[in-house]
């Protein structure tokens, strides 16, 4: 058959999951914000101090019940990791791609990416984002307000959307489906002040009903446990929230922050997800759903958590040590993964999007253009093999590609982490991280980082004096940096199957990347007129009226697309290749 119908491929993907299944499952997928494995109680932690001197607190006992319920019936990953920052992160986990592949500055992805909400809807799930989005600004052309649904949703109520980004938390601001939202005064539900998760879990539970007999993607992206930090509703006295400024001077440019009511906030992070597993229940939809539970980074760094033994450990929101890197990841399938299981292997964020695919039958079409690797015959027990050991990571914070000299690639497993040379550290640097998780070894020889953090980094293990084992991890790790280097892409290719389309048909263009193993894999489609026939992101030419264009691919590699809303959203002067289609009369 020439022409691919794309109901065809929906079907065919939505028909690979299982042939015993009226339906495929569903996915909620929770992303916490600012919330280290450390913070979950399932991995051990009891007790949480802060040392901040603007809201300090000692031993104060936090449990997440709800959340640690997931690990009881089903699996905690005790080797999750992402960036140490949330825009990076949610560019990967969201495109399954190591941010040397497409992450260019924050809050510019563009919508050339393909994400899993793209390969959800592509496969007729009903797909929605409740919570932050943090992810572009829009372009000139689009609105930070509708661009959203460039990404494959079909709906949203989403906070951090354009520039006038407001309040999350008391009185918050919220874009409802490209409308923007400013919750002020008495919430009519509650009898009190407007809070910002509550809107946003009502809106994820409506979304769930009015769903509930269909297949549904719902990206739970919640604004617990980021500042501004505030009390909540649940705060005793009821009066610290109802009076409580959120005018006045708190963190920086934040307002209303105060870092003593992170422990009010985890417990109500944990009722909001308890309130989500009690509508599956109630809607008959918990056990064909997929239920993940992660963080996108670590928790500040002025909080400490004490474990039953007595021990303490340091969370690091913001450095790529442990307590920044480490994240809770929670996963719950009934019938597919056992109860209670523990997944010893390494996951990275990017593992994510295709391990959700492969569990619901849904068709990754860009499968050798991510860096993830499905973790889910693991999960489910049918292979013992771990798919990775060691994981790559190319990290630039906050700032422009441009800016090379804010980027830090480093390699590690289990146990080492070797960093690639730096402008702080020509030679680079070694650790044995899992007997040094605050990364101090060769103290006192120290760098204050500037403009990043108020952190310091350690100089590492001395390179002359490491032992047999270590040298060995050493040369290891430098392997799989070695492998990961930056190659440019030289030239593409377009193909199509045909130079002809009728109106009303579909045609798969393919863009062949020249060399094969280029970094920026990425091409954006574009046809000269869109009346004539549009293509989208997957390469799918749809025909609609007689005439003729063409359709030109152009290199992420050089065209540095951009959904910032400044200038242009890509450059067309760069690498490209095109073909011609008419469509006939």
């Amino acid at each position: 058959m020439k022409h691919l119908i794309l109901s065809f491929l929906v079907l065919l993907g939505i028909g690979l999951f299982s042939s015993g299944e009226a339906r495929p499952p569903n996915v909620v997928l929770i992303l916490l914000n600012d919330v280290s494995h450390y913070s979950v109680t399932a991995y051990g932690a009891e007790k949480i101090t802060c040392d901040d001197p603007r809201g300090s607190f000692e031993n104060v006992p936090f449990a997440t019940p709800r959340m640690d319920s997931l690990a009881m019936e089903g699996a905690r990953c005790d080797w999750a990791f992402t960036y140490p920052l949330c825009e990076p992160t949610r560019i990967a986990l969201m495109s399954g791609k190591n941010n040397r592949r497409n992450f260019l500055q924050p809050k510019a992805q563009h919508a050339s990416d393909i994400t899993f909400g793209d390969l959800f809807q592509r496969a007729s799930y009903s797909t929605a984002l409740a919570g932050k989005w943090k992810q572009t600004r829009g372009t000139k052309g689009v609105s930070a307000e509708k661009y959203i649904h460039e990404f494959g949703w079909d709906e949203f109520f989403a906070f951090d959307v354009n520039n006038r980004v407001g309040r999350r938390m008391i009185e918050p601001n919220f874009v409802l489906n490209g409308e923007i939202k400013n919750y002020r005064g008495i919430d009519p539900e509650t009898g009190r002040r407007y809070y910002g998760p509550d809107l946003i879990n009502r809106y994820a539970l409506d979304f769930i009903e009015r769903k509930k007999d269909e297949p549904f993607f719902l990206y739970y992206s919640m604004v617990l446990m980021h500042t501004e930090r505030t009390p909540t509703p649940d705060t005793i006295p009821e009066s610290v929230y109802d009076d409580y400024d959120v005018e006045a001077k708190g963190n920086g440019k934040l307002l209303g922050d105060d870092p003593s009511f992170y422990p009010d906030m985890l417990h109500y992070a944990d009722k909001m997800i308890g309130k989500l597993l009690d509508k599956l229940e109630e809607t008959d939809l918990d056990d064909n759903t997929i239920v993940l539970l992660m963080g996108d980074n670590g928790t500040r760094p002025e909080y400490f958590f004490t474990f039953p033994d007595g021990s303490v450990r340091q969370a690091y929101k913001g450095k790529n040590i442990e307590g920044g890197i480490q994240v809770p990841l929670l996963i719950r399938a009934p019938d597919r993964i056992p109860a209670g299981s523990v997944y010893d292997g390494m996951v990275y964020v990017t593992d994510i999007l295709p391990m959700l695919c492969e569990a619901t039958g849904v068709e990754l079409p860009n499968h050798d253009k991510i860096d993830g690797i499905s973790f889910w015959s693991q999960l489910t027990g049918k292979s013992s093999k771990a798919p990775r050991n060691s994981i790559t990571t190319w990290y630039l914070g906050n700032n422009h590609y441009t800016q090379e000299e804010h980027v830090l690639e480093y390699a590690f497993d289990k146990r080492f982490k070797r960093y690639a040379p730096d402008t702080m550290y020509p030679d680079g640097r070694f650790f044995e991280w899992g007997s040094d998780p605050l990364e101090e070894a060769g103290a006192p020889v120290k760098k204050k980082i500037p403009k990043r953090w108020n952190r310091y980094r350690y100089a590492g293990l001395d390179l002359k004096k490491l032992t047999p084992e270590q040298r060995k991890a050493y040369d290891r790790l430098g392997g799989e940096l070695e492998s990961h280097r930056h190659v440019p892409v030289k030239r593409l290719e377009v193909t199509a199957e045909e130079s002809s389309l009728s109106t009303g048909q579909t045609m798969q263009l393919n863009c062949r990347i020249h060399p094969a193993n280029a970094t920026r894999n990425g091409v954006i489609w574009e046809s000269s007129d869109p009346n004539v026939a549009s293509i989208d992101k997957f390469g799918l030419l749809t025909a609609y009226q007689p005439g003729k264009v063409t359709i030109q691919a152009y290199s992420w590699d050089d065209a540095n697309p951009s959904a910032k809303n400044e200038g242009k959203a890509y450059s067309r002067g760069g690498i490209s290749s095109s073909v011609e289609v008419t469509v006939p009369r």
